[in-house]
C-alpha cells in the first residue's frame, strides 16, 4: 500500500500541471469526510432502474429520430480505422460508451460548441467530432487527466483520426484546472458530456459550471450516474426533468436546459 502511494506521488510530481490536483487529493486523505454520499450507490441504482429508457427511445423522445443507426454502419472505414488504433494501444483505458446517443444529440442540436470532460481512448470525442466536423466552426473542447501510474499520456484520444482533429482542442488537466480553461474558450455551449471525476464532490463542483454555460435548449449529459446520487441531487437543484439512459448495465443522465 505504501509503495503504491509513493508511486502515485512520484507520478504526480513528474507533472507540474497536475500539482493542484495532487494537493486536493492529499487534503482529502488528511481530512476525510465522515459521511460519503457515494455510499448511497444502491439507492441511486434503484432510482435509475425504475426510470431508465433504452437509447432508441431516448433519442426518439429528444429528437424525434425513429431509428438508431450504429456509427460503425454510418462511417465504416473511419470506424474500422479507429478500432484498429484502439487494438494497437498498449494501455487499457475502458469501454467506448454510448456513442450513438452522443452523435444523435449533437446532430439534432446542430451543435457548434461542445465541452466534454474525460477522454481516455477518445471514443466520445470521436462520436462528437463526426457530427461537429460537418458544420463550419464546429468546436469540441475536451479535458482529460491521464490515469496515474499507467503512462497513458501519449495515447489519450488515440482513436480520433487526424481528419477530425482540426475541430478539437484537448486540455490535458484535471477538472479543477481544465474545466475553467475550457469555459474561457467559449461563451456558451450547445451540449456537454461529463465523464471524468466520478466522485460526488467532483460532480457537484463541475455540474453547475457546465449547466451555467449551456444554452437554453442545450443538452447536459453525464456518464455513470449510478455511481452516486449526484446527478439526482443536481437535477433537483436546477428543477430539471431527468432522463435516464440504460445500456449494458450502466446509466447515463440527460437534462435539457429550459
Amino acid at each position: 500500500m505504501i509503495h503504491s502511494k509513493l508511486q502515485t506521488l512520484l507520478w504526480f510530481l513528474e507533472r507540474p500541471q497536475l500539482y493542484r490536483e495532487l494537493m486536493g487529493r492529499i487534503v482529502k486523505q488528511v481530512f476525510p469526510r465522515s459521511f460519503k454520499p457515494q455510499d448511497r450507490q444502491q439507492e441511486m441504482l434503484l432510482w435509475c432502474g425504475e426510470r431508465y429508457l433504452d437509447t432508441s427511445r431516448v433519442l426518439q423522445q429528444l429528437t424525434g429520430l425513429e431509428s438508431v443507426t450504429p456509427l460503425a454502419d454510418l462511417f465504416p472505414d473511419t470506424w474500422q480505422n479507429a478500432t484498429q488504433r484502439q487494438e494497437s494501444c498498449p494501455v487499457n483505458m475502458g469501454g467506448a460508451g454510448n456513442l450513438e446517443l452522443l452523435y444523435g444529440c449533437a446532430e439534432y442540436l446542430q451543435a457548434l460548441r461542445v465541452i466534454e470532460t474525460g477522454v481516455a481512448y477518445g471514443w466520445s470525442s470521436f462520436a462528437l467530432l463526426l457530427s461537429l466536423h460537418n458544420r463550419p466552426g464546429g468546436q469540441l473542447i475536451s479535458t482529460d487527466m491521464p490515469y496515474p501510474k499507467r503512462n497513458n499520456d501519449p495515447y489519450v484520444g488515440c482513436v480520433v483520426p487526424e481528419s477530425l482533429r482540426s475541430n478539437w482542442h484537448l486540455i490535458r488537466c484535471a477538472d479543477r484546472q481544465g474545466l475553467p480553461q475550457a469555459l474561457k474558450l467559449v461563451e456558451q455551449i450547445d451540449l456537454c458530456h461529463y465523464d471524468s471525476d466520478k466522485s460526488y464532490e467532483g460532480r457537484m463542483w463541475a455540474y453547475p459550471l457546465l449547466w451555467e454555460a449551456l444554452r437554453p435548449g442545450g443538452f447536459f449529459i453525464s456518464d455513470d450516474i449510478g455511481d452516486n446520487v449526484a446527478f439526482r441531487d443536481f437535477a433537483a437543484q436546477v428543477q430539471g426533468d431527468p432522463i435516464v439512459v440504460g445500456q449494458d448495465g450502466k446509466y447515463m443522465g440527460i437534462l435539457v436546459k429550459p
